[in-house]
């Protein structure tokens, strides 16, 4: 009977050992700007990230995997069997924390304790080393070699500058064969609001980075993130295309002999150089260059990819023609009958009286 109760009891406490023990987390785990804590003896399969939060990892507890932290809190008192990157925040290492990985400090807070083990190497500030320390002077002998090699790079930028032209000027030409339509629906929606193209662009340009750096920081959402930079790539490329043909079309409509894809090819072309030319200059060359490339990023946001005309032509419905309806018309008509009776009377008496 004792021997029962012994087992019993074992029995109870084995269950309630299994129960205790926390679930494993098979995947990767994103905290932002909320609290998760790794409970002892638990086991997390995959990353974990914290950006503007607090991670505490129980001891006993294991990250299989990297963990990241970007301006938040992380105690580790467990096991991490890869790398730790921090950015910012602060990083609190107990008696019985182990990192398998090297530990990268970015600007972080690093508190240590007395056993804390970290089996890979602690990196420091940014990975760069800069020596000053020797100066060399170049050869005068060689000055004569260095200016021809500058000459004949200073050659090869502006042939390849002007092959990127031509290319693109093909490409526009190709562009209207395929798609004539939607180009020049475009490129009319650009002729008619400019301005509004261009504000429409300006939004996307400023929104569209804060979206792909959700995605990014997401990590699950970082395939999303890299196919919309391309569609964005792609959509002003297309844009800058119908703008081209815009401009052709102002310069070369009145000439003779022209299909639509030349002068999409020879604005598009026109466009390119300008753009080149506006990019050499320092500092805000690139500011110009963007603000042209809006122009074309709107217009394709608005017509919805050439698929719809902006601004919308309302179609006018015309009344049909009715017969104009008077309502004094009745009585004249009673009155022109009665007179014709009378006439008819008259008429008719006049044997009688004679």
């Amino acid at each position: 009977m004792l021997g029962f109760l012994l087992f019993g009891q074992v029995s109870i406490a084995s269950a309630n050992a299994l129960a205790d023990t926390p679930p494993t987390i098979n995947e990767d785990k994103v905290v932002i700007g909320q609290s998760f804590t790794l409970r002892e003896d638990q086991i997390l399969n995959g990353d974990l990230a914290v950006i503007g939060g607090t991670a505490n990892l129980k001891p006993g507890s294991e990250v299989r995997g990297s963990v990241a932290i970007i301006g938040g809190l992380l105690e580790v008192e467990g096991t991490i069997t890869g790398d730790v990157q921090a950015i910012g925040g602060s990083v609190t290492l107990a008696e019985t924390a182990i990192i398998q990985g090297s530990f990268f400090n970015f600007g972080s807070n690093l508190r240590q304790s007395v056993g804390a083990k970290i089996e890979g190497s602690q990196i420091s500030n940014l990975p760069f080393d800069f020596n000053f320390e020797k100066v060399e002077i170049p050869d005068p002998t060689i000055v004569p070699f260095e200016a021809a090699r500058t000459t004949t790079g200073f050659i090869a930028k502006f042939l390849w500058a002007i092959l990127q032209i031509i290319a693109m000027g093909g490409l526009a030409m190709l562009v209207m064969l395929i798609a004539p339509k939607s180009t020049d629906r475009i490129a009319t929606s650009i002729g008619k609001q400019p301005l509004t193209h261009w504000g429409i662009g300006l939004l996307t340009a400023f929104a569209f980075p804060a979206i792909i750096l959700v995605c990014f920081i997401t990590i699950v959402l970082i395939p999303l993130g890299l196919i919309g930079i391309t569609i964005l790539v792609v959509a002003i490329i297309y844009g800058w295309i119908p703008l081209g043909y815009e401009i052709g079309k102002r310069l070369f409509a009145n000439t003779s002999g022209m299909t639509p894809a030349v002068i999409a090819g020879l604005g598009t072309v026109i466009l390119s150089v300008v753009a080149r030319i506006l990019g050499a200059i320092p500092c805000i060359g690139w500011l110009l260059l963007t603000t042209l490339s809006l122009f074309g990023l709107g217009a394709i946001i608005l017509t919805r990819v050439g698929t719809r005309d902006y601004p919308e032509e309302l179609s006018v419905v015309k009344p049909t023609h009715t017969p104009d309806f008077q309502p004094n018309s009745t009585p004249q008509i009673l009155e022109q009958n009665q007179s014709k009776e009378s006439e008819s009377d008259q008429s008719g008496n006049s044997p009688e009286s004679n």
